[in-house]
């Protein structure tokens, strides 16, 4: 399964021939025989629907055919957790989010992921714990239709450091959370791919609590 999100929609590449992974029965299912990607595309795009599930016989190639149309970027960023077992947010142009930014040149996943997260938040230490998931979404930047591939990793902080947001990423607050508020002021006002990050974190967290 890929999995793709344009404007904060999932548009999600699955096996015509295997059992649905995707969950959300609020998903348009559409296959291949009847839509060509230019026409799943432009309904994602256009239309008031929640999302589309694209059924194809051979769902990684059509992956690779719909990634070709993209520049691709490559960003990182950080779910990071303190001693108290809250969570780092951050607050941007009218959305809660994560911290993250873009690989420099030569630059790995992981270096990236731990420099955005001390940057856009102030911290000065940051312990780097394990990879977690990646997101795919699509912009646009001057004139050019870009895919954005974020790479995630679970890290670890303490609450007693300063928190300073950078301003010039357009950073208004830099905020510790626990599981209760992200539910009651993160999830409302954050992106569906930042929430599904945090999801598969608090899923992972759960999972090895009971080992």
């Amino acid at each position: 399964m890929h999995k793709v999100f344009i404007n904060n929609k999932p548009l999600i590449f699955e096996n015509i021939y295997g059992d649905l992974k995707a969950t959300n029965g609020n998903l348009l299912i559409l296959s291949e025989s009847s839509f060509t990607i230019d026409d799943i595309l432009h309904r994602i795009e256009t239309e008031n629907i929640p999302g589309i599930i694209y059924l194809s016989v051979t769902p990684d190639q059509t992956w690779t055919d719909f990634t070709s149309r993209f520049v691709l970027v490559e960003a990182a960023g950080g779910v990071v957790r303190n001693e108290l077992g809250e969570v780092l947010t951050i607050y941007r142009r009218k959305f809660w989010d994560l911290p993250k930014g873009k690989l420099d040149f030569n630059e790995s996943p992981e270096s990236a992921a731990v420099r955005e997260v001390k940057e856009e938040c102030g911290l000065k230490n940051i312990e780097m714990d394990a990879f977690l998931t990646k997101t795919f979404h699509i912009y646009t930047e001057k004139k050019k239709n870009v895919l954005k591939k974020t790479h995630w990793f679970t890290m670890t902080s303490d609450s007693k450091q300063r928190l300073l947001p950078q301003e010039e990423e357009d950073i208004e607050k830099v905020e510790w959370m626990n599981k209760e508020k992200i539910i009651d002021k993160f999830y409302p006002k954050t992106y569906h791919s930042i929430a599904e990050v945090l999801e598969k974190y608090f899923a992972k967290l759960e999972t090895v609590e009971k080992t």
